[in-house]
């Protein structure tokens, strides 16, 4: 990796560390200032409600031209927001504060994903580049959560939020060092009379069969994530299982994320970032229904390693799909981004919900068969009818070369 690039992934690796930390340190610190688990639960989802919400607008606000100072000004609210944490004991002033870290990591993080597109000179292979930024968030969470559960644990929450807010500061160091320009020159969505394209033909440009698979990919992959995520330790502990023991095969699925991500570009670029996108998620659903046959910690590790690394493939392909599925000419990289991280908000959101109604009728012990294989069900169901999603838009070369056809 060039110096540029090392630069960029160190900044998703501290961004993505933040975002962990916080998560760690959160519901321990909630339940220090005596809330009931139910209102700790509902305080906690203030932040990702908010994500969620930012990533659209956020996608629509973003400029090739002003890149670096939204970014920059959301990583400086980040970092304030951060270090408030620890005196906002009141609800109101938790709400405000988590909330509005929330929303600016959400722009943030939408904003940077359509920056390290730009930021690709042609010549780099794409393939490689986008598993080393899916490597580094995988990577940056992994970390967050050791470094400020570490510092809360022997220093207090006040010094545990501290932390995060210079891991965030530390960030935004590196990010103003980073030289302005991106790596090629940027188009801006337009019409072909050359005026700037408007909302309303925007959001007719984000309809459209390519867009419509990476948000179906994107929504059932982090549903099969959350849906593990959520409920193994609940299996783990139903099957005699210690949670220090369900915390290492977590651990392992986390530690396969951030190895298999970064060479997974190479996986991708041989097979075809298309086809493995659509194979290796019913595939992971697959691998996920063998858990219920087994009830030790090895081959439970087993099992979470062969689905991090299918996850990792299914996720780099379709991050690729932002930058080679997507025609920058008549949808910006912003709102590419905006659409992505949105749908995989919303995937990180249902998976919970769509296991616990599974599981009202499964039990624990029956859900890790039957929920991933009606999730996968609905997957390729979804992924049918995303071919009449609206009509699919031919690149702009191609455009150009049929119109010359024509006048010939």
């Amino acid at each position: 990796m060039k110096g540029r690039s090392l630069q960029l992934c160190l900044l998703m690796i501290l961004v993505a560390a933040q975002h962990s930390g916080s998560g760690i340190v959160i519901p321990p610190f909630l339940q220090h200032l005596a809330y009931p688990v139910s209102a700790i639960g509902t305080l906690f989802a203030v932040g990702p409600l908010l994500s969620l919400a930012a990533r659209l607008p956020a996608g629509f606000t973003y400029q090739s031209d002003r890149a670096k100072s939204l970014i920059a000004v959301t990583l400086t609210i980040a970092g304030l927001c951060n270090f408030s944490y620890g005196y906002a004991v009141h609800p109101i002033a938790f709400i405000l504060v988590h909330g509005l870290n929330g929303f600016v990591m959400g722009a943030a993080t939408t904003f940077y994903l359509a920056y390290f597109v730009e930021s690709l000179p042609p010549e780099k292979e794409r393939h490689h580049a986008m598993g080393y930024y899916a490597g580094a968030l995988a990577v940056g969470h992994s970390g967050g959560g050791l470094l400020a559960g570490m510092v809360a644990d022997r220093f207090g929450f006040v010094m545990g939020f501290g932390s995060l807010a210079v891991v965030t500061l530390c960030a935004l160091g590196i990010f103003l060092l980073i030289p302005s320009g991106s790596g090629h020159s940027n188009k801006v969505p337009a019409r072909k009379d050359g005026r700037s394209l408007t909302l309303r033909e925007t959001f007719q440009a984000v309809i459209n069969p390519q867009m419509a698979v990476i948000v179906v990919i994107a929504i059932f992959l982090n549903m099969l994530h959350q849906l593990h995520v959520a409920f193994l330790p609940l299996y783990s502990l139903a099957v005699g299982l210690t949670l220090t023991q369900a915390g290492i095969i977590k651990a392992s699925h986390a530690l396969c994320n951030a190895v298999t991500r970064p060479i997974s570009g190479y996986i991708v670029k041989g097979f075809g970032h298309r086809s493995l996108s659509r194979v290796a998620l019913p595939l992971q659903a697959a691998t996920l229904m063998l858990i219920p046959f087994f009830d030790k910690t090895f081959p439970l590790v087993m099992v979470l390693v062969t689905v991090g690394f299918l996850r990792a493939i299914v996720l780099v392909s379709n991050t690729i799909s932002i930058v080679e599925d997507v025609d920058e000419t008549r949808v910006s990289r912003g709102v590419a981004s905006g659409v992505f991280h949105a749908a995989g908000d919303l995937g990180v959101v249902l998976g919970p919900s769509v296991g616990g109604v599974i599981a009202s009728f499964t039990g624990i012990l029956r859900l890790f068969f039957v929920g991933p294989l009606l999730i996968a069900g609905m997957f390729l169901l979804f992924l049918w009818g995303s071919q009449f999603f609206g009509s699919p838009h031919k690149p702009a070369k191609e455009e150009l070369s049929l119109s010359e056809a024509n006048r010939e």
